[in-house]
């Protein structure tokens, strides 16, 4: 190894960043030991050390009526696990909104338009509506 490197490494060794310089430039300058090393991360796989991460879906959730008031608002954008369902949805505005657990029996629920029941699975770019009992003629 050039005696440059050295002096490299003796000036600048309190400093992490060009600390790991130095020790990718000994892995390329022919030491063995790091090069080894290397190799078994790569064949560990590329992201071996990045955690799982939690897939999540994004829907749109619409509030009607009396709703509109006790939620905060007529809609609202919310992102959750994937294979959420609705009830779980409701029960994550109930956890901050608790005044709407009252209207829960008397509510019916639609995915895209559509009546859903409240085990309906949910998916990522749905449209989820909360409709409270509308009386009138």
């Amino acid at each position: 190894m050039p005696a440059r490197c050295w002096r490299y490494q003796r000036r600048y060794a309190d400093d992490p960043a060009r600390s790991s310089r130095i020790n990718l430039y000994r892995e390329f300058a022919g030491q063995s030991a790091p090069r080894l090393a290397l190799a078994a991360r790569r064949a560990a796989g590329y992201n071996s050390s990045v955690s799982s991460v939690t897939p999540s879906i994004r829907v749109k959730v619409l509030f009607f009526g009396r709703l509109k008031e006790v939620a905060g608002g007529a809609e609202e954008f919310v992102e959750l696990t994937a294979g959420s369902r609705i009830e779980e949805l409701f029960a994550n505005f109930v956890a901050r909104r608790p005044e709407l657990a009252r209207y829960r029996t008397s509510l019916v629920a639609s995915r895209n338009q559509e009546f859903a029941a409240w085990s309906t699975p949910l998916h990522s770019g749905d449209e989820i509506a909360f409709l409270p009992p509308v009386s009138g003629g």
